[in-house]
């Protein structure tokens, strides 16, 4: 399924969790996020990734195209591990007057464990979004951070579970 949708002006704009062999009761919220263990556990994910990727030890397949006659253009990259699972997933896209960039992170096992997804305006609109999930790819927690007067949804979603399919339909319209 695509993740991006567009209009003329630009970008359309838990309780159990397991982590690190211990079952965290406490449900995630506002209070309690950053320091909680499932959301602990996703971080150090995050940076084991990100650590994978700067050691060139991901193999990355990265296109960019141009839609809409030009007036979007959109990138992506696809990273996977010796085992061909998909570790790390972005999109990135932008017109004139707006940008939206979602960097999607999987577990060992293909599972979505966490979004960071930002998106942008000329109107001085910036949302950032940090979304974990728990081992089984489901929510746990959505941190947000907005300034500005706002705008349209980008069109990317929370997560994407076939991230090969989705990259291989990134530049059809």
């Amino acid at each position: 399924m695509r993740q991006i949708a567009w209009v003329a002006s630009g970008l359309v704009g838990l309780a159990m969790a397991h982590a690190g062999g211990v079952l965290a009761a406490e449900p995630v919220d506002d209070k309690n996020w950053q320091q909680h263990p499932a959301v602990r556990h996703i971080r150090a994910l995050y940076a084991a990734i990100n650590g994978d990727e700067k050691a060139g030890k991901l193999k990355k397949q990265a296109r960019e195209c141009e839609l809409h006659e030009g007036s979007v253009v959109v990138s992506g990259a696809l990273y996977t591990d010796r085992h061909s699972v998909v570790r790390k997933y972005v999109v990135d896209a932008g017109s004139e007057d707006s940008r939206a960039k979602a960097e999607y992170y999987y577990d060992e096992k293909g599972v979505p464990r966490f979004t960071y997804r930002f998106r942008g305006a000329f109107n001085g609109t910036k949302v950032e979004e940090r979304i974990y999930f728990d081992e089984h790819g489901k929510h746990l927690y959505t941190n947000v951070k907005e300034e500005g007067p706002g705008y349209n949804d980008s069109g990317l979603t929370d997560a994407v579970a076939d991230p090969k399919a989705d990259y291989a339909e990134l530049c059809k319209e």
